[in-house]
């Protein structure tokens, strides 16, 4: 039997696509790391089920090829006594070294120190900058001293009016001293203030997590019917990430039914129904807010109903049976402008959560992440890459959190390896 390819980003559920295709006896001949330009390598995975007779001599060799290319490139352990000599050997070049002596004596204590520190010293002379230390303080010159301006003959004094000073034009939040590390990191002011309530007693990371969960979001619920739509601009990838989470809901065990609803573009139902045959998910078409009622009550209770629908803002028609769900999807790697023209674009309130896409290909998540802490706008899923059979993933909000700060070797994340597992 020739074997078999499988290609995603997700180890564990390329696994489960060799268990459901081939069952529990599949053999793994072969896997890599297939590398692309500007975004996270894919896995490859080669499996096939075994002969009566054995493996053909080419999976054989194969597999002997993987095994000893992962023996050759391995790298040798180190051992206790080689860490032993190195410590010994950073503990001898430590006291070859010469002491090193400061030139400088300590700084004398500050005036302000006079009566918390007993027995203080006096203040030093003051001295002109870039005086050499040890010359001798210049005299002290006298104040000058300027004769009061007359005043115009017969004119009255003019009285200040509090009135007559401009507002501002615009005014920006200043954030405390303890979020300047958001500001630095490249958060808005404004979102600073809304983490700085969650800093007491916690790290910078454990702070914007607890601020990115007490932001608006919800969920379906099981024992009701719910249609669920991701809207959002062109180009936003809502389309997939509506089929990742179709695929998720019927991966689940829960009843997942495909809506083509959008008409705007070119072969878009078409493209439901091949995604809908790929998945194994039953796809109708809607062409009025009619068709959507007679879709849903037709539908057994509890049914998730993945409508797609064209790009902006959109509506869902009353229906009493299921209540509706929109998540917003913004590309990650969007330019800050068009991520808050793309959030304001909808009401206050009319939105259950937010959806990351190409997060594979976003340097940093910041700009997101501040956008949707601004409008109290919670994280629901994220959608990376093109490949729809690897599912969605609900966001940990923690490692998201972590990726956004510098550590202390220098080395910074954007929370991608979670966006992408």
């Amino acid at each position: 039997m020739e074997p078999k390819r499988f290609i995603g980003n997700d180890l564990a559920r390329i696994y489960q696509r060799v268990h459901r295709e081939l069952g529990p006896e599949a053999m793994i001949v072969e896997t890599r790391s297939l590398l692309r330009e500007g975004a996270e390598p894919l896995i490859e995975l080669l499996a096939c089920l075994p002969e009566e007779d054995g493996l053909p001599l080419q999976l054989q060799g194969q597999m002997v090829r993987g095994v000893l290319g992962r023996v050759e490139h391995e790298p040798l352990p180190r051992t206790v006594g080689d860490l032993e000599d190195l410590a010994a050997r950073e503990s001898a070049h430590d006291a070859a070294m010469p002491p090193v002596e400061l030139e400088y004596g300590l700084p004398e204590e500050p005036a302000w120190f006079q009566g918390f520190v007993s027995a203080a010293p006096a203040a030093p002379a003051s001295r002109p900058p870039f005086a050499p230390l040890g010359s001798p303080p210049p005299e002290e010159l006298a104040p000058l001293r300027f004769a009061p301006r007359p005043a115009p003959r017969g004119a009255a004094p003019r009285p200040f009016a509090v009135d007559q000073h401009p507002a501002p034009a615009s005014f920006t939040p200043t954030p405390p001293a303890s979020s300047a590390h958001l500001v630095a990191a490249g958060f808005s002011p404004a979102a600073a203030l809304l983490v700085e309530p969650h800093e007491h007693g916690n790290s910078p990371e454990e702070a914007l997590a607890g601020c990115l969960a007490s932001l608006d979001l919800a969920y379906p619920d099981e024992q009701r019917s719910a249609v669920i739509t991701i809207q959002g601009p062109a180009g936003s990838g809502r389309t997939t990430a509506l089929m990742r989470m179709a695929l998720d809901c019927a991966e689940s065990g829960r009843s997942a039914v495909l809506v083509a609803a959008d008409s705007s573009r070119i072969a878009g139902r078409e493209q439901v129904r091949a995604y809908a045959e790929a998945l194994g998910i039953p796809a109708v078409d809607a062409y009025s807010p009619q068709d959507l009622v007679h879709a849903v009550t037709g539908a057994p209770r509890g049914t998730c109903l993945f409508v797609d629908v064209p790009s902006g803002p959109w509506q869902s028609p009353p229906i009493p049976a299921a209540a509706h769900f929109a998540y917003l999807a913004l590309p990650a790697h969007w330019q800050p402008g068009a991520i808050q023209s793309a959030i304001a674009a909808y009401p206050q309130g009319g939105l259950s959560g937010a959806v990351l896409t190409f997060t594979d290909l976003a340097p940093g998540l910041v700009p997101v992440l501040s956008a949707l802490i601004e409008r109290r706008l919670g994280i629901a899923f994220i959608s990376s890459g093109r490949d729809v059979s690897t599912g969605i993933e609900v966001a940990d909000l923690l490692t998201l959190a972590s990726g956004t700060f510098t550590t202390p070797s220098g080395v910074t994340t954007n929370g991608r390896l979670v966006a992408t597992a």
